[in-house]
């Protein structure tokens, strides 16, 4: 179980691991394994564990994922889905945090992916005290071109350097999760409406017309939720 100082919205749990889960869009098993670390056998046979990689705030059934944590799932399953391999995240993970005290990596503005290898931006004083960032390969140290990760995780604003808020694109409209929020559910971020509360009365049987009505969203917004 991981742990990190944050300011409290960023890190009272609010989610338990299924709600996490669902909203990074990753299995619940693939999140536990995240959340809790797991056991596994290597290519020598022999049984080995693999550490927490998100933080969360102790054990139950309960909410036990703040927002932080959930950031952390939501940039592993970008990662994942930009095709880094597992066995390329753990080590640069672990690396950025035992050798250069990086906290909860996952979660900051200087993490980057080019879809093989996991990238830290350095920032280094130049010659006339100007910053100069490069962008490197954390495994072996190789300085890359900036435009090979543009197109990745641009669904994150941060602040601070940290994750702040997380647009989800599977609804296909403009929905965020901000710990600000609505206690960190999805929202459509127009008008500050919880998600599960438009999909709940579209379950009930409610007209999709007079749902936007009352919600004050247009009635593609309303059926892009549904697509999701």
């Amino acid at each position: 179980m991981k742990h990190l100082d944050l300011d409290a919205a960023f890190t009272r749990p609010l989610y338990t691991l299924g709600e996490a889960a669902a909203t990074v869009d990753v299995r619940p098993t693939t999140l536990h394994s995240w959340a809790r670390g797991r056991s596994f056998k290597g290519v020598d046979g022999v049984q080995h564990w693999s550490d927490a990689l998100i933080t969360t705030t102790g054990v139950g059934r309960g909410p036990v994922v703040p927002f932080v944590g959930l950031g952390e799932a939501y940039v592993l399953a970008a990662f994942r889905a930009a095709g880094v391999p597992m066995q390329r995240i753990r080590p640069a993970l672990a690396r950025l945090e035992q050798e250069f005290g990086v906290a909860a990596a996952l979660t900051s503005d200087r993490l980057k992916t080019d879809g093989a290898e996991v990238l830290w931006e350095y920032k280094r004083a130049g010659g006339d005290a100007e910053v100069v960032n490069d962008l490197v390969v954390v495994r072996n140290q190789q300085i890359v071109f900036r435009d090979v990760v543009e197109r990745y995780l641009q669904t994150i604003t941060y602040r601070s350097g940290r994750v702040a808020i997380i647009g989800l694109p599977r609804y296909r409209t403009d929905v965020v999760v901000d710990p600000l929020r609505n206690f960190g559910r999805p929202t459509v971020a127009r008008r500050g409406v919880r998600v599960a509360d438009v999909l709940g009365r579209l379950s009930a049987g409610e007209p999709v017309a007079d749902v936007a009505l009352d919600y004050g969203l247009e009635i593609d917004e309303v059926t892009a939720l549904t697509a999701a």
